[in-house]
């Protein structure tokens, strides 16, 4: 696929390699303990570079989610192939590879963000946005540390261009992980406040998102697609886009399914996490779990994330025959 001679060790020279995953113009915002939520942006260069929208891996499988930038431009539809090295010293030993797949947006429309209000209409925000989509591949970790990744992408007949970066893998998650339960959280919903604003930054704001409680809808055994997101205080472009796909599935799947969005921050003072947010350990956002009859976490996804993506966790949990009986 790649017209290059794949070798079995390769050394990673520390121009290619950084200490540490950079985040850039997809970058997932951090909701760290020390400070609030900040973007970090590219440097300048002409080389290819990895925007990672992922910050938590962990030893297993793992969806890896990231934007290719170029020239000062993110590349749409590139041929992509993810490499995984286990690092030994100063050389790396090839591991896997793996395709990645671009997945486009679809609330973006000929350059142009789409809204979904809460009536189903659908507004052409002004701005222009270059965030068409987003590449996904599956990658896997045997052990706890760091490793080394390599990316390799060509557009067309164009010349096939590689960027390489270490990333760190986590022996545990403090986030519910796929198979876990989820908590019975009491998240705050519309009849908890006077003004839906005060739980939910959208503008406008949607009831749809606050109807239930996480522990009501699994005491009632009926899954949920629940979004951990702040569209109005987030400082990338990811939060209000996702909240956006969230609310695309609510006319296929909103009679069976419970939709819950969660803002992060329990005020507009941006001081302290929601109570829900803490209760779920979550250290960066957005982030959106689909959480089956049972009340068990089925899969998860962080940073930028497609209808495609979601709709493909959902039908197992809603397909015929599956368990809607409450938790065991």
């Amino acid at each position: 696929m790649w017209n290059s001679e794949r070798q079995g060790r390769a050394r990673l020279r520390p121009s290619l390699i950084s200490g540490a995953v950079t985040l850039g113009l997809l970058a997932v915002c951090f909701a760290q303990r020390d400070r609030p939520a900040a973007q970090l942006a590219p440097t300048g260069t002409d080389r290819l570079q990895v925007l990672l929208t992922t910050s938590e891996l962990l030893v297993g499988q793992n969806r890896l989610a990231f934007g290719l930038l170029k020239d000062g431009k993110l590349l749409a539809d590139a041929r992509v192939a993810v490499r995984v090295y286990a690092i030994e010293g100063e050389d790396a030993r090839l591991i896997a590879e793996t395709p990645a797949r671009y997945h486009r947006l679809e609330v973006i429309e000929r350059g142009k963000r789409i809204h979904i209000h809460p009536d189903g209409a659908r507004h052409v925000h002004g701005d222009a946005t270059d965030v068409q989509g987003i590449y996904v591949a599956q990658v896997a970790f045997e052990h706890s540390g760091t490793w080394g990744l390599e990316v390799l992408a060509q557009v067309g007949s164009g010349a096939l261009e590689s960027a390489r970066l270490s990333v760190s893998a986590l022996a545990t998650s403090p986030a519910p992980t796929v198979g876990t339960p989820a908590p019975r959280s009491r998240n705050r919903i519309a009849s908890d406040v006077s003004e839906l604003k005060q739980i939910d930054s959208s503008e406008p704001p949607d009831p749809r998102l606050h109807r239930t409680r996480i522990a009501d809808a699994i005491a009632q055994g009926k899954p949920q697609v629940i979004v951990f997101a702040t569209p109005r205080y987030c400082t990338s472009r990811v939060c209000g886009p996702v909240v956006d796909v969230v609310r695309t599935l609510i006319p296929a799947y909103g009679d069976r399914v419970v939709f819950i969005h969660e803002e992060i921050w329990e005020s507009e003072s941006l001081q302290k996490f929601s109570p829900t947010v803490e209760e779920w350990n979550l250290r960066s956002e957005p982030w959106i779990f689909v959480v089956d009859g049972k009340g068990i976490v089925r899969a998860r996804f962080e940073g930028l994330t497609t209808r495609r993506e979601l709709e493909g966790a959902l039908k197992p949990v809603t397909a015929p025959g599956a368990s809607r009986a409450g938790p065991e």
